[in-house]
């Protein structure tokens, strides 16, 4: 739906290197096939439905799902020295909004555009400014409903062994919203949200049999 935000791609700059993660996979303009090695500093590999890229400089992982999913880990050392989307890794997420001048923001859109990346004194203008939207309201009641409904399976018996480490209910939300805003995908807007929940599991050390026939596929 308009004026909601999504990962298209993600490039990682590393060095002289730079690596493109689309649907392909691509490393200084060139696309390569996984696994992938460039001494002695990057790996990427294929790991069920994401795409995993290993390193010793600076990042730790990128771990990347084609469809929308990202997560970015970096060192321990890293701890208080971060800024940005990702926030400031010290362990106190209600300061994460934390804007390039020091001031924190009570609008994720307003956060999100205070972090858009210039060429020099020049804003990319394919890049347009974000603004904070309900795609429920936009969806309508029956679409949050139908949203709200699906949804709960991630407090469902499934996924109950991974409640107690990773918290179900600021997925649901999540869920919920980008169900409003998938519109006629939602199989697959859920599938994505489960799988990276999912991954957040096994992060934490608690592997999930969730997928089945009736569920995202076995």
């Amino acid at each position: 739906r308009k004026g909601v935000s999504w990962t298209k791609e993600v490039t990682v700059f590393l060095g002289d290197t730079a690596v493109q993660l689309l649907q392909d996979w691509v490393v200084n303009g060139e696309v390569v096939t996984l696994p992938f090695l460039m001494e002695p500093y990057i790996y990427i590999e294929q790991q069920t439905q994401t795409v995993l890229l290993n390193t010793n400089i600076g990042l730790k992982k990128v771990l990347w799902s084609p469809r929308s999913h990202l997560e970015v880990s970096v060192p321990g050392s890293y701890k208080g020295h971060t800024c940005g989307l990702c926030g400031n890794f010290n362990n106190y997420h209600h300061d994460d909004l934390q804007m390039p001048g020091g001031r924190l923001s009570l609008s994720e859109s307003d956060f999100g555009n205070s972090w858009r990346v210039t060429n020099g004194d020049q804003t990319d203008d394919s890049c347009h400014s974000g603004e904070d939207v309900d795609p429920c309201r936009g969806a309508g009641f029956q679409a949050k409903k139908g949203a709200n409904t699906r949804c709960k399976v991630l407090k469902s018996a499934a996924f109950k062994p991974c409640h107690h480490v990773v918290p179900p209910e600021p997925w649901y939300g999540a869920c919920v919203y980008d169900l409003c805003a998938c519109g006629a995908n939602t199989d697959e807007c859920l599938c994505d949200t489960l799988e990276a929940y999912a991954s957040q599991c096994r992060a934490a050390g608690v592997i999930l049999q969730w997928r089945s026939a009736s569920l995202c596929g076995e």
